[in-house]
């Protein structure tokens, strides 16, 4: 008899659909649920996930909690996105938790239960609009108990009850909220907005996002640093394998290109084509935000035009990649303070940044502190390819770029670099 996870590989050849990703969804996590023997309601802690590239974030520091810590509740979106998408990455995210023993559970479930975690995570919101929490009916409460020793004896629910469009998700299944930073940029349109109220504690990467996180919200701080980097100083990469991969020569310089997602913000349509007229000169390696296979599949179908060595990998350990880089080429988003807090060269592409002035809304990136690292970095425009030929060419390049990248490290960082996850579980347990 095939496994469940077996199973899912091959029907996913066969169907395709969005009943067929519920499907293949509700497969793996049967699989993932018969390894716990009942569902667990006095965990402490919940990681509330809406997508599977999300295990990248938090893989390091579920392992240092220890699968007894902590339950992982998926959102109703997690294998689909509301256009009826499969998510990249979800077998292998449930191969992984399976492999570890961590318990998952459908936010349907623990709603259905009435099942209210002490401490919920999260990067974001995620969905919802409003703080505010509908007072439940004593009916309500009684029915959810009885659903929850149904659960526990696996049998299913008298009564189901549906997930509230309105209020913000984590206050569904969380008494209180634990904001885990996404990344060290930090923006007025997108991550320092409002709903950042609900929020009891936020792990911050440095004392850049801790400050800004400060002065606009009453929730404690905590330092955590990057802790999905920890492996990278861990000095027991073997980096042999990530070569073979990609077909790098070891005679040429490395350039890792991380576009973000966001269409006209994104340096794919403005330098797929003059980026194409180096690549036999470097290791060229194109890592496209995993949302843009997608929904920006123009930009992908560019990039294959040109021939780029692209990583299509959602859940890749980025340590490994960063790790042969010799230099990294942004634009906007969390890859420059990544590269910055790992000690590595960075080079911006530059793309337009004031775009939110000419739409209907500001855009997720205004105010972003994106715009600040560029006053001190190298930015080219795709007319100068030469002049980027020249820095990577340069060994006084190498030199004053390192140079700056730990001046930012201090300004935006000044953390530890290294034992974060271990760090984060630490904070957990004093909580």
């Amino acid at each position: 008899m095939k496994s469940p996870i077996g199973f899912f590989r091959q029907l996913k050849g066969a169907v395709t659909g969005r009943n067929a990703i519920k499907a293949r969804f509700d497969i793996l996590l049967a699989d993932s649920q018969a390894r716990c023997d009942t569902l667990q309601t006095k965990k402490k802690f919940a990681f509330l996930v809406h997508d599977p590239i999300m295990l990248v974030h938090y893989a390091d520091v579920w392992k240092a909690m220890g699968p007894s810590a902590f339950s992982i509740v998926l959102t109703e979106y997690f294998a689909c996105d509301a256009n009826g998408n499969e998510r990249l990455g979800l077998s292998e995210f449930f191969d992984r938790v399976c492999t570890e023993g961590y318990e998952v559970r459908k936010i349907t479930e623990i709603i259905n239960c009435g099942i209210k975690f002490e401490y919920v995570v999260t990067n974001h919101v995620i969905s919802g609009s409003t703080e505010d929490v509908k007072p439940e009916p004593a009916d309500d409460c009684h029915k959810k108990l009885l659903n929850r020793d149904l659960l526990l004896k696996h049998k299913h629910p008298a009564w189901e009850f549906e997930v509230d469009t309105h209020t913000y998700l984590p206050l569904q299944v969380g008494n209180k909220q634990i904001r885990y930073m996404y990344g060290a940029d930090i923006s007025d349109g997108w991550s320092l907005q409002s709903w950042n109220n609900i929020y009891d504690i936020f792990l911050c990467h440095g004392v850049n996002d801790e400050r800004e996180i400060k002065r606009r919200f009453k929730g404690k701080t905590f330092i955590m640093g990057y802790p999905r980097y920890d492996r990278f100083f861990s000095g027991d990469i073997d980096y042999s394998s990530i070569r073979t991969e990609f077909g790098l020569s070891e005679s040429k310089k490395t350039v890792f290109w991380m576009p973000t997602l966001g269409g006209e913000y994104s340096s794919i349509p403005l330098f797929a084509e003059p980026l194409s007229t180096i690549s036999k000169k470097y290791n060229i390696i194109v890592r496209p935000h995993p949302i843009s296979f997608v929904q920006e599949k123009d930009f992908i179908r560019l990039l294959e035009k040109f021939n780029f060595n692209i990583d299509r990998n959602a859940l890749r350990d980025m340590n490994e990649l960063f790790g042969v880089a010799d230099v990294i080429l942004a634009d906007n988003g969390g890859t420059p303070f990544s590269a910055i807090f790992l000690g590595k060269n960075v080079i911006f592409l530059d793309v337009p940044d004031d775009l939110g002035t000419k739409s209907a809304g500001p855009s997720i990136f205004s105010g972003s502190s994106v715009m600040e690292l560029k006053k001190h970095l190298p930015v080219v425009s795709n007319q100068e390819i030469q002049r980027l030929v020249n820095m990577l060419d340069s060994e006084v390049f190498y030199k004053e770029n390192g140079h700056c990248i730990e001046t930012l490290f201090r300004k935006y960082f000044d953390s530890p670099r290294g034992g974060g996850a271990k760090r984060v579980a630490e904070i957990f347990n004093s909580l």
